[in-house]
């Protein structure tokens, strides 16, 4: 892949979406942010804010990188807690289990995106993947919500070798991808497979390859994910979509 002129095309990408607006992110301490927070600072400069938005149970390194991203890059930022957020929500719902608690939490973090994009004047930038977005990993109407997406062509196999490439710091390539919705959480160990192995299956999927060479397991949790995740990809339903 030719990352110059991905680089050059991302970057004319995201000038033309924001037009005269103020940009705003959500950066995790994640490859994929900090990847959006290089290629937006290069788009937009001073127009770049981003929130950080941790819980107590947040892996403590990647709120450390995170700022070091933005002292780095001169990045406008701010911290907030979700905590007390999080445990109104907790309150009054009914036998809630990791996975609704991690929904929950995307939700916030994206409603107080929306909000903060509101006080600025700024559109929200997403930072999912491809590879994500066509697993079906994450979360509607929480880190799938933006005005745009600059990753959204990109696998997660590719994602590593652009931000090499862009010069992200080693600290977000070298760590396990990771959502960091509850501790110790691992994409790989949710998805039950690399991101590469998964990858391939993808690719061959989009390019209408055959599939009989792949893992019985692999290419079965692929396709279902797909499947069952599709509704992710598309807009609500309404009556003009269905006549």
């Amino acid at each position: 892949m030719n990352y110059t002129k991905l680089q050059e095309l991302l970057i004319n990408f995201i000038k033309k979406q924001a037009g005269n607006k103020n940009l705003v992110l959500g950066l995790s301490g994640g490859i994929d942010s900090a990847l959006v927070a290089h290629l937006c600072k290069m788009a937009v400069n001073e127009r770049l804010f981003t929130l950080l938005m941790p819980t107590k149970n947040s892996n403590k390194q990647n709120l450390d990188d995170a700022l070091k991203l933005c002292k780095t890059l001169q990045i406008h930022h701010e911290i907030i807690y979700i905590d007390e957020i999080l445990q109104s929500f907790e309150k009054v719902s009914k036998d809630l289990n990791l996975i609704r608690k991690g929904n929950f939490t995307a939700r916030i973090r994206m409603s107080l995106l929306y909000d903060y994009s509101a006080l600025k004047n700024a559109l929200v930038v997403g930072t999912s993947n491809k590879s994500e977005l066509m697993l079906g990993y994450g979360t509607i109407y929480g880190d799938l919500a933006c005005a745009f997406n600059p990753l959204a062509t990109l696998y997660k196999s590719e994602i590593f070798e652009f931000a090499k490439f862009i010069g992200v710091h080693e600290n977000f390539i070298n760590k396990a991808p990771s959502a960091d919705l509850w501790p110790n959480q691992s994409d790989e160990n949710d998805l039950g497979y690399a991101y590469k192995q998964l990858d391939e299956v993808l690719k061959a999927i989009e390019n209408n390859e055959n599939l009989d060479h792949f893992d019985e397991n692999l290419k079965n949790l692929v396709l279902k994910r797909i499947k069952e995740n599709a509704f992710k990809r598309k807009l609500p339903t309404t009556l003009e979509s269905i006549i």
